[in-house]
């Protein structure tokens, strides 16, 4: 049995609606309505390995602050966003710290660094 899965690109200004046919072992057997080959890479992507910037904040210490926005310097799979969330729950810095500065290096194994996007 085939399934149609729509996702919306965000890849340029246009948002095309692309439409992928699934088969019955989950590969992607057609896809239409993409105006470009990026909007055909971004919607393999997005169905085989959605992954998003987590952005989020850590508590502080030593500080008048109580948190510190932060974000991953590459996307994180989705899958992964709740044990990363968890993670960062656990997390305390103290300043100074400035803005862009790599606050945890190879966050959970992921070889994604979490940065900072404020001073402290």
């Amino acid at each position: 049995m085939q399934e149609n899965i729509k996702i919306i690109c965000i890849g340029c200004p246009l948002g095309c609606e692309i439409t992928l046919t699934i088969g019955q072992k989950g590969k992607v057997e057609d896809m239409w309505g993409n105006s470009c080959k990026e909007g055909k890479a971004y919607a393999l992507e997005e169905y085989q390995n959605p992954a998003r910037i987590l952005t989020s904040t850590v508590r502080t210490k030593n500080c008048s602050r109580p948190l510190l926005p932060v974000k991953t310097t590459k996307p994180v799979l989705k899958t992964e966003l709740m044990q990363c969330i968890s993670a960062l729950a656990r997390i305390r810095v103290s300043p100074p710290i400035k803005i862009g500065e790599v606050v945890l290096d190879n966050f959970l194994e992921t070889g994604v660094d979490v940065i900072a996007t404020d001073n402290l």
